[in-house]
């Protein structure tokens, strides 16, 4: 392995596989750990085990003529009806040589897995006529802007500059009851539970610092009482805002998972949407301005 090779700043306490595979999802983890037991993946220079877990100092080495490979790796080729087409080309909302930019619709996982007929990934595959990448995630019932690569090497570019804060992040939500104040911050770390994450004490074990901020929109009255707001991340963990505002007693509507008052099999979708995501690709700037669908005001 070279200085040249493609170089990643691990996150801590996560096994090497689970993190290669978080990084590129559409890579088998056969594939995976192959790559660790030849050494096209590397830890500080050395071969290791799929089952390492990383430490905060741990730099990763990835073989990019391995990257390429996996871009050629097989995936369904059954072509999308004429139907399915005409929908996934109506979501793209911005087309870079590198990488699209897609109004992802509520209700669709990104990534395919056990029991998801339909996924993002497997969608923009077949539409494209090769294998795509996802470069961050929406949660299923969340819909909005979703940047999706061309090729790994972009997917590797984008995703760094998504971990550094680099891609700035904006969502609308609809939250139960009045929020008082115009303009807020919600500061309260975060931990992995069996149902989730939740907040926690800041000293508490593998705790996450997260950091919210909010604006207030607009107030309503009917058909009950609830808030529009504007959300901006100013971290990124796994279901934080949804937790945040569960945290301050204004849930999301719709939330099934930390609405303790929201029936389970509710039709309500949740009120969540990415509505723009601003950065600079190669010194350009880049400001995309998503809409959510009709349907996001309504159905309440």
């Amino acid at each position: 392995m070279t200085h040249n090779d493609s170089l990643f700043i691990a996150r801590s306490d996560q096994r090497i596989d689970k993190w290669v595979h978080h990084e590129w999802p559409q890579i088998p983890y056969s594939a995976i750990q192959k790559a660790l037991r030849i050494g096209d993946i590397r830890v500080n220079q050395k071969k290791i085990s799929s089952n390492y877990r990383l430490n905060q100092s741990d730099t990763i080495y990835v073989y990019p003529g391995w990257l390429q490979k996996m871009n050629i790796f097989q995936f369904s080729e059954d072509k999308l009806c004429d139907h399915w087409r005409e929908k996934v080309s109506n979501w793209i909302i911005y087309t870079h040589k590198d990488f699209w930019i897609i109004r992802k619709p509520a209700g669709i996982s990104c990534q395919k897995g056990t029991n998801q007929i339909l996924s993002i990934d497997d969608l923009m595959s077949r539409w494209a006529g090769h294998p795509v990448h996802l470069v961050h995630r929406l949660d299923k019932p969340v819909s909005g802007a979703l940047i999706i690569a061309k090729t790994p090497h972009a997917a590797s570019i984008l995703g760094n500059m998504m971990k550094e804060g680099a891609i700035q992040k904006r969502y609308w939500a609809l939250v139960h009851g009045k929020v008082k104040n115009v303009q807020g911050h919600i500061q309260a770390p975060l931990i992995q539970c069996t149902f989730g994450v939740k907040v926690c004490h800041e000293k508490t074990p593998k705790s996450l610092a997260c950091h919210t901020e909010y604006f207030r929109r607009k107030v309503y009255r009917s058909p009950f009482e609830y808030t529009w707001l504007e959300l901006c991340p100013r971290t990124g963990r796994k279901h934080q805002l949804r937790v945040h505002l569960s945290h301050i007693k204004h849930p999301i509507i719709g939330d099934k998972i930390y609405d303790p008052l929201c029936e389970k099999d509710t039709s309500i979708n949740l009120k969540l949407h990415c509505c723009n995501l601003s950065f600079f690709y190669e010194e350009r700037p880049i400001l995309i301005e998503c809409e959510a669908g009709e349907d996001f005001f309504t159905n309440l």
